[in-house]
């Protein structure tokens, strides 16, 4: 294929992903009302269903991007260099795991014990492309430490990009890994609503069960689809709600430029 088709291909996929945007866009636009009155109201709601939330989040408005990354296959060509795991590749998700060839003890406190995880993690012969992930508490739990890619825009919360170290005994068991490679803004940013616009559509979207506490909102991206082999993210208001009860901590999510609960994205952390 000469240059100059190779040129109005990769415009024609670019041109189907603005006008795929522009129509999520125009799908769903954001309402931004926001009056001190039902501010008021809705914290009483939350009040009287037993739902505790921070006394402090953030009405502010942001900037956020629609993010692509290229569908490639990044992980089974760096199996070669991971001289110190034994190593197996899943096509079928594209995700690599590996188990350390010798004991990697680890001593010290939660703290101690997590420099020495960034030490294995960002050494390019036990784990491919460690760098450019970064430590999540919230998705971690006693024996399960999840990192998530990071880009110039934000974190990546998506299985796509994670990686995550188990360990038992103090000791690395082994680790699991999957990695969308660069990632790149394709629109300029645009605004998005606020942390407490994506709590206050929770609620009154009934995600948020009675008897329960919000205990921290994030921003993110999270994957939106699949464009003609590029996967578009979207920025993304991770809140983290604890049953009262059970102390399980469920992660759901609100697409940041609509208020709409991204419904497939919840999941439990487990802190045992």
């Amino acid at each position: 294929m000469d240059r100059k088709r190779i040129e109005w291909l990769i415009l024609i996929i670019f041109l189907l992903i603005d006008l795929y945007l522009g129509i999520e866009m125009w799908r769903s636009p954001i309402s931004l009302s926001n009056t001190a009155g039902t501010t008021t109201s809705i914290r009483s709601e939350m009040r009287a269903d037993g739902i505790d939330i921070p006394l402090h989040i953030s009405r502010k408005q942001q900037s956020g991007y629609y993010l692509a990354a290229k569908n490639r296959d990044y992980l089974s060509r760096k199996e070669s260099t991971l001289t110190q795991v034994t190593t197996h590749y899943s096509k079928s998700d594209n995700s690599l795991s590996a188990t350390p060839q010798s004991a990697i003890l680890l001593s010290g406190n939660r703290k101690k014990m997590l420099e020495q995880l960034d030490d294995f993690k960002n050494d390019p012969t036990c784990v491919p492309y460690g760098k450019n992930f970064k430590y999540e508490p919230s998705m971690s739990g006693e024996n399960a430490y999840c990192y998530v890619q990071k880009t110039d825009y934000g974190q990546v919360y998506d299985n796509d990009a994670q990686l995550t170290i188990n360990v038992r005994n103090n000791q690395i068991i082994d680790y699991t890994i999957s990695y969308m490679g660069p990632i790149s803004a394709v629109r300029e940013p645009q605004l998005i609503i606020s942390a407490w616009h994506a709590v206050k559509a929770m609620y009154t979207d009934r995600e948020i069960a009675n008897n329960s506490r919000v205990l921290k909102v994030n921003l993110g991206y999270s994957k939106l689809t699949e464009v003609r082999g590029n996967t578009i993210m979207l920025p993304t208001w991770l809140i983290l709600v604890e049953n009262k009860t059970t102390k399980n901590i469920t992660v759901k999510r609100v697409n940041a430029f609509t208020a709409q609960i991204l419904q497939s994205s919840s999941y439990n952390v487990q802190k045992n």
